[in-house]
């Protein structure tokens, strides 16, 4: 189960990230009024997210460590996109705020997933860690 919900945060993250990355303006007059630059940016970030997360899914056991950085990733992105929106700061339109919305719940479901299916640590986890 866990190698499903990191691929389907991967799918997430390209398709966003490529929207981002490739279509910035149509993307910014669509969420409201972020800056380009910034959401093109942002899709790349994102695009090397998924491209981290498919990786990871692709090992025989994800390590935790990496699990729980996508889990804190995914409630940074829920975070700031309630930040965004109670602040009425760049997600602006109808739609944005409605699609910032269904997102932020996606994602944040990937990321309490990930959290509770993050393998256990084992002491060489641990001792590895540790230095």
């Amino acid at each position: 189960m866990l190698k499903q919900v990191l691929r389907a945060n991967a799918a997430s993250c390209a398709v966003f990230g490529a929207l981002f990355l490739v279509v910035g303006p149509a993307s910014a007059r669509f969420i409201g009024s972020p800056p380009i630059l910034l959401l093109q940016v942002l899709g790349a970030g994102l695009l090397l997210n998924a491209i981290l997360l498919v990786l990871t899914s692709l090992k025989t056991q994800p390590d935790r460590f990496s699990v729980l950085f996508f889990a804190l990733g995914d409630a940074i992105w829920v975070i700031a996109t309630g930040a965004l929106l109670l602040a009425g700061l760049w997600i602006t339109t109808l739609l944005g705020v409605l699609c910032s919305v269904a997102v932020a719940m996606f994602v944040g479901g990937c990321g309490v997933l990930q959290w509770r299916l993050a393998p256990k640590a084992s002491s060489a986890d641990l001792q590895m860690h540790e230095t």
